[in-house]
């Protein structure tokens, strides 16, 4: 049977953007044996696509589903509705809740998340996500035409501000994911991990069967979506125990191990 292999990344694919080469030996070996490998993060194409394009893979789900390419064909792209990137912007900009900005091809951010970057940098100096982070622009240059690109919000808390003071300002379009009461993201609300299945399987015509690969909650919705769901070993155990199988941890080649007890390479 031919599967399609969707991936999250931190912690799951990568940890600091270094993928494995055990890792990426699995993913070589299970293309070569027909099955199809695509990414499915939370994180934006700008923020993502870059480390990714040397493993040639099949598809990339960006943005919680809300962006999705296969080859080179743009499946799904539908970002924030402009006013609502705005306002839900300018709420936390006035209540002290740290906002970045996040698009398909630009990001910015407001001194509180750059704050809060500067101290995740110290603690983990290569952490390359953060990095380029830090290099993007002030949340106040935003251009008009940069409303358009905008498919997330990334929230930090430092203020501790209550999540239902900051549901507020979450719009019916969107969905806010608080995890735990430090960080936090809104995202559209008709797309998460395990809508960006459905819409690869349905393009292909429902001929794989699907696997999902992940480690937090927000893959929560992958793993119900899927037909296979599996959870790293470094997952925390509320994650594992919402897997059909448990593989080891990414730093003893948890991917290998799992392509390989599933028979695909």
């Amino acid at each position: 049977m031919k599967n399609i292999l969707f991936l999250d990344l931190d912690a799951t694919l990568w940890l600091n953007e270094q993928i494995p080469l055990s890792a990426s030996s699995a993913i070589f070996q299970a293309k070569h044996n027909g099955h199809k490998i695509f990414v499915n993060t939370g994180r934006t194409k700008g923020e993502g696509i870059v480390p990714l394009l040397p493993l040639k893979l099949d598809g990339y789900c960006f943005s919680a589903g809300s962006e999705i390419y296969i080859g080179d064909q743009t499946l799904i792209f539908d970002p924030l509705k402009p006013e609502d990137a705005k306002s839900m912007t300018q709420f936390m900009l006035d209540h002290k809740i740290g906002v970045s900005l996040e698009g398909s091809d630009k990001t910015y951010l407001d001194a509180i998340n750059k704050a809060e970057f500067l101290q995740r940098i110290q603690v983990n100096p290569q952490a390359q996500a953060i990095q380029r982070f830090l290099a993007m622009p002030n949340i106040h240059q935003v251009k008009e035409e940069d409303y358009s690109q905008f498919t997330k919000l990334y929230l930090c808390n430092p203020n501790a501000v209550d999540p239902a003071i900051i549901q507020q300002a979450v719009t019916s379009d969107c969905e806010l994911t608080m995890f735990g009461m430090d960080t936090g993201e809104i995202t559209n609300i008709h797309h998460n991990k395990g809508t960006a299945i459905q819409d690869v399987k349905n393009y292909y015509g429902n001929e794989y069967r699907t696997i999902a690969f992940g480690d937090s909650e927000n893959d929560l919705s992958m793993f119900e979506a899927a037909d296979i769901a599996v959870a790293m070993g470094n997952a925390k155990p509320e994650i594992q125990k919402k897997a059909d199988y448990v593989t080891k941890d990414i730093r003893k080649h948890g991917l290998y191990h799992a392509f390989k007890y599933f028979d695909l390479i």
